[in-house]
């Protein structure tokens, strides 16, 4: 069952990350008084909601040149392991992230992969409305609990930042042990765009857009919403109706658009369609920009490699079984 957040613009639906670590992850999704506010429905104060067993969302051609949620969350993995082998040169000893923000990375791809096309699913709509579901980092409930940088000891910090150029009589590597891992990631992997597939997917969204196959539907579903006494002019228009803003759970009301949205929605084939049409434009768009993107996919694949020698090269190294815990010494 797919389970898809909060609708998003029509122009910018389809945009994912390009791919790499995410050092900070979470902070960017926190909105104003996040810090205050209480954990989402089925997380504790202290940790999100569990994450999907299966990836949400629908693929689309532009996806093989992006970086997977599964493929982040083995990225992150492996920069975590990478660091902990670059602290110890250093007699530090850290456990790295907690298993919280280990995952992180991972929770926000799965959350922009369930929220680009927007509230299609039924079941997501008698729940949650226009609201994202609650293990995803849209909600600033679940982001302000992702801070992955808590109780790092200021020995481990200055060398993992590289905030010191030198530390035990060692030199400290460029922007510290993140950096050389990071680095050590993409060796011998060539120069890319990372941005190119987020750019190619807002102009075929923007396409579709005007594309006479989706005005159609469009129509229909316009008719659809306004037999069940709801006017907008789009899905996307439904879900941005401001009142939804309001109140941090979703209401009855906005209950009853979301339900009858995602009704007409399958009256008319809106999502059949807008997929077919959107992947057509992303095709076009991928046999014009076919030298960026393969270099773009040979980064991909090298980073890949890259990946499980590093994980494989930790066959014991301790799982982020807790936040925090760790005391900085070898």
């Amino acid at each position: 069952m797919r389970r898809i957040g909060r609708a998003v613009g029509a122009a910018v639906f389809l945009v994912c990350c390009a791919g790499g670590c995410s050092t900070e992850p979470g902070a960017g999704n926190a909105e104003p008084g996040a810090g205050n506010a209480e954990p989402g429905a089925g997380s504790s104060r202290h940790s999100p909601a569990p994450l999907p067993p299966t990836e949400p969302g629908i693929g689309l051609p532009l996806d093989a040149y992006e970086t997977s949620p599964e493929e982040q969350g083995r990225s992150d993995r492996a920069q975590a392991a990478l660091e902990r082998a670059c602290l110890a040169r250093f007699g530090l000893r850290w456990e790295g992230p907690g298993r919280t923000a280990l995952e992180t990375g991972r929770r926000m791809a799965l959350s922009r992969q369930a929220a680009r096309l927007g509230v299609v699913d039924p079941e997501h709509a008698e729940r949650h409305g226009y609201h994202p579901p609650p293990w995803s980092t849209y909600d600033p409930r679940v982001a302000a609990l992702l801070d992955q940088h808590r109780d790092i000891p200021p020995a481990v910090r200055k060398v993992l930042h590289g905030l010191v150029t030198e530390a035990g009589g060692r030199p400290v590597p460029r922007n510290g042990c993140r950096g050389e891992a990071a680095r050590r990631l993409v060796r011998g992997a060539p120069s890319a765009d990372r941005n190119l597939p987020g750019r190619l997917a807002e102009q075929a969204a923007a396409a579709s857009l005007r594309d006479p196959r989706l005005s159609a539907v469009l129509r229909d579903w316009r008719s659809c919403m306004a037999g069940a006494g709801r006017r907008y002019d789009s899905p996307q228009a439904a879900a941005h109706d401001p009142r939804w803003k309001r109140d941090r759970d979703p209401t009855e009301e906005e209950i009853a658009v979301a339900v009858a949205d995602v009704r007409c929605q399958g009256k008319v084939r809106y999502l059949p369609t807008l997929v077919d049409v959107t992947a057509g434009h992303q095709r076009e768009l991928i046999s014009r920009h076919a030298t960026g993107l393969g270099r773009l996919k040979r980064l991909k694949d090298v980073r890949a490699e890259n990946v499980a020698e590093a994980l494989a090269a930790q066959p014991s190294a301790p799982g982020p079984s807790q936040e925090g815990g760790r005391d900085g010494t070898g």
